[in-house]
């Protein structure tokens, strides 16, 4: 009885064993199922952070792009509204000597004048509200 008694009881510790060792691997297997879902979840996080950095400076980009065409259109017109002013003034200052009892046209000139300037610190407004953008 004492060899039945010796076996059984090898037997359970054998099955103890095992049942510890299955045990272990569960809580390895657990172990390491929650680590591979944490570094996939921060995997999907930085492949975010990643995507939205990416757009958002091809999207200013593309702001600060349409800006530079905007400011040389700008530029541009205040040129030309420049030279127009000089060449009225020059024109009036001309046809000032000869046409001085003219007032009609002196006031139509004026006018001119006066439109032209205005739009031109319009523009200039523009100007200054389009370089301080990003």
């Amino acid at each position: 009885m004492s060899s039945e008694v010796k076996n059984s009881e090898e037997i359970r510790r054998g099955s103890d064993s095992q049942y510890l060792q299955g045990r272990k691997r569960k809580k390895t297997t657990a172990w390491a199922g929650i680590l591979l879902g944490v570094v996939l979840w921060l995997g999907l996080v930085a492949g975010g952070f990643y995507v939205a950095k990416t757009y958002i400076d091809q999207s200013m980009q593309n702001i600060q792009q349409t800006n530079a065409m905007n400011i040389k259109a700008v530029n541009d017109r205040l040129d030309a509204i420049a030279s127009d002013i000089q060449a009225l003034k020059n024109g009036l200052n001309m046809t000032g000597q000869t046409l001085s009892s003219s007032g009609d046209i002196q006031r139509e000139l004026s006018g001119r004048i006066v439109e032209l300037e205005s739009q031109l610190l319009e523009l200039q407004k523009s100007l200054q509200v389009l370089k301080e953008a990003p």
